[in-house]
């Protein structure tokens, strides 16, 4: 057992961990051997562990040099490097330096910020009443800009899979290099004005359903696109044909996507049972159809238009672009195929057990390989950074504990058996300093629930603004004050979209939800609503207000007289809805990443309600942004 752990130690692994009980847990010794096995270490048995360990040390002492190396500020080892990433020579040896600022770029907000988040699949308007795109987006900013909001808050709207595979959860992305044609607004594009096929096409519209109907709508818009993909590639003026050019150069990788969708589209199945010659990477014209790898370029290009255009028009009118990017990707997506070096066969990531999940959860999706990462210099973690800070100012970090760590779950085991594997974490700080003062965009980390004292510590040493939830503050000792102010370098709100709006916070009534799901028995949920009400009771004593309007409108004055660099309102509080948009740990059960707001977005304009509290809680931060 002894050689065991000192061999995990050197690949990373972290043989024990506390958990949110405070209590130290113990790696289990057949999770390591499988880890380790998954690492590329030799040991098929315990047997095998003496002489992998002997091999792991040699490497090691082999390695008189890191293959990577930070110059924080440019200075290392007496040496003084401009900003950037240099391939250099130290003590005789070959090494990737990258020089960054120890502290990230936030964007220079005078005074203090509000704005709002909403899902864009979940706006509506009379132009477009099946689910929201980028234009409704735009009209939301606009709407808000009305108040002075200058943040414009949304889920992921990253590359989905919408027909087969299915995969709407904007967590599961299919690349994060592309985005999701899902959300493009056709009308706006030079190739429909005029096209009768087109109009034609667009004329029938699917039935409105219930919830987002994401294959009904992306069939529907996909047949409009793959007309006017047609018309691009047949007819187009020199002036398309040369801005297509420049973003086919600009992006050298969209042809391998757009081939790599092409022959998903063909197959229907994961690349994983593709022919060993296209598994493997290579893809030759037959394999897929000429005409839907037009399809999909040319849908990249559109987005891409789009998602500029509406980035612009924000800064123009001193706003900023929030956008989300998310820890995890289907595994059976594009990003996998094209950087598999990059991602460990056998394991999936996922979480410890905890209160609420009691044998930890699996969240189905293979961890990147650090060691990989590193020699491969960083190219796809730089790639999908720079796709994402190319159209937002803001950049929040799901699980920014993942930076550091993530707890890796062996694909034999359940997910109480996992274990922590190490991440170079100055790294990726490096990276992301060094890449926010060229895009000239901040970043936020996700570090809600049990987090390492050292991420709270390298966030605040690095410039990463921190999240500020009331959920999670909320006390429940009557002789505790209620919350504690949020920091100045954090981003506070009243929830996220993995909680329960805060009208069925306040209500209890997700307590019910859980219980109606099995994840609470009647004793725990009993206990849950005593302590809800004890929360009630702190917070209304803390507010000096018993009622729900009150409180609602008192605990947003208090965030927004708060130091809090930027203050988010979920818009659906305004009205106090009750229901989620995403319920963690459901699939079938709830319709997550399905449900519309309630208004359209010519309604949200005649809330006179929201309209007041938007306009009497945030005036003092109704301030322009310094771009």
């Amino acid at each position: 057992m002894k050689q065991l752990t000192e061999l995990a130690k050197l690949y990373g692994i972290q043989t024990s961990y506390i958990d949110m009980k405070k209590q130290r847990q113990q790696a289990d010794p057949e999770a390591l051997l499988l880890v380790l096995r998954a690492m590329g270490a030799a040991v098929e048995a315990f047997g095998d562990v003496p002489q992998a360990l002997k091999q792991r040390k040699e490497e090691l002492k082999n390695r008189r040099l890191e293959p990577v190396m930070v110059a924080w500020d440019g200075k290392l080892k007496n040496r003084k490097f401009e900003f950037g990433y240099h391939d250099a020579e130290i003590d005789g040896q070959e090494t990737f330096v990258i020089s960054a600022p120890t502290k990230a770029y936030f964007p220079g907000i005078e005074g203090r910020a509000w704005g709002m988040f909403t899902p864009v699949y979940a706006l509506h308007s009379k132009r477009n009443p099946l689910a929201g795109d980028l234009t409704d987006f735009e009209s939301f900013i606009d709407w808000m800009k009305g108040y002075g909001g200058t943040v414009a808050a949304t889920l992921p709207l990253l590359a989905a899979y919408l027909d087969k595979p299915f995969e709407p959860s904007p967590y599961s992305p299919a690349s994060r290099l592309f985005w999701n044609e899902f959300y493009i607004d056709f009308m706006r594009i030079p190739e429909f004005s005029g096209n009768a096929n087109a109009k034609h096409l667009a004329a029938n519209m699917p039935a409105r359903t219930k919830y987002v109907d994401y294959k009904g709508v992306m069939a529907w818009k996909r047949r409009v696109l793959e007309e006017l993909a047609r018309t691009f590639f047949s007819t187009a003026t020199p002036e398309r044909l040369h801005a297509f050019g420049r973003f086919a150069r600009e992006h050298r990788g969209v042809e391998d996507y757009a081939q790599f969708r092409a022959v998903t589209d063909l197959l229907g199945k994961s690349w994983n049972e593709w022919p060993a010659k296209m598994r493997d990477g290579r893809l030759d014209a037959g394999d897929y159809e000429e005409a839907t790898k037009h399809y999909h370029l040319y849908v990249q290009w559109i987005v891409q238009e789009q998602l500029e255009s509406l980035s612009t028009n924000a800064r123009e009118n001193g706003q900023m672009l929030y956008l989300d990017l998310p820890l995890g990707l289907h595994p059976d997506g594009y990003d996998m195929w094209w950087s598999r070096e990059f991602f460990v066969r056998g394991v999936t990531v996922g979480a410890p057990p905890d209160v609420l999940f009691t044998t930890g959860q699996n969240w189905m999706f293979p961890p990147m390989n650090p060691e990989a990462m590193r020699l491969n210099r960083y190219q796809y973690y730089i790639a999908y950074i720079r796709n994402h800070l190319r159209f937002c100012r803001l950049l929040r970090i799901d699980h920014v504990m993942g930076l550091h760590r993530l707890y890796w779950i062996p694909n034999e085991l359940n997910g109480d058996k996992g274990v922590y594997v190490e991440y170079p974490a100055e790294e990726l700080y490096a990276i992301l300093s060094l890449e926010s003062h060229r895009h000239k965009a901040g970043i936020v980390g996700e570090n809600l629930g049990v987090v390492p004292r050292i991420v709270n510590q390298s966030m605040k040493r690095h410039n990463i603004a921190q999240i500020y939830v009331v959920q999670y503050e909320i006390f429940g000792d009557p002789k505790k004050p209620g919350l504690r102010p949020p920091p100045k370098n954090s981003v506070a709100s009243l929830n996220t979209h993995d909680m329960p709006p805060f009208r069925a916070f306040f209500d209890g009534s997700d307590i019910d939800d859980r219980l109606d799901l099995g994840f609470l028995d009647a004793e725990a949920a009993r206990a849950e609503r005593r302590y809800r009400g004890v929360q009630r009771k702190v917070l209304a004593r803390f507010l000096g207000e018993n009622k729900y309007a009150g409180i609602f409108r008192e605990v947003n004055r208090f965030l927004a007289h708060s130091m809090a660099n930027i203050v988010l309102v979920n818009v659906e509080d305004l009205w106090g809805e009750v229901l989620p948009q995403n319920v963690p740990a459901t699939n079938k059960e709830r319709p997550n990443w399905r449900r519309r707001i309630r208004p359209g977005i010519e309604q949200l304009r005649r809330l006179a309600d929201a309209g007041k509290l938007l306009s009497d809680v945030f005036a003092k931060r109704s301030r322009p942004v310094s771009v």
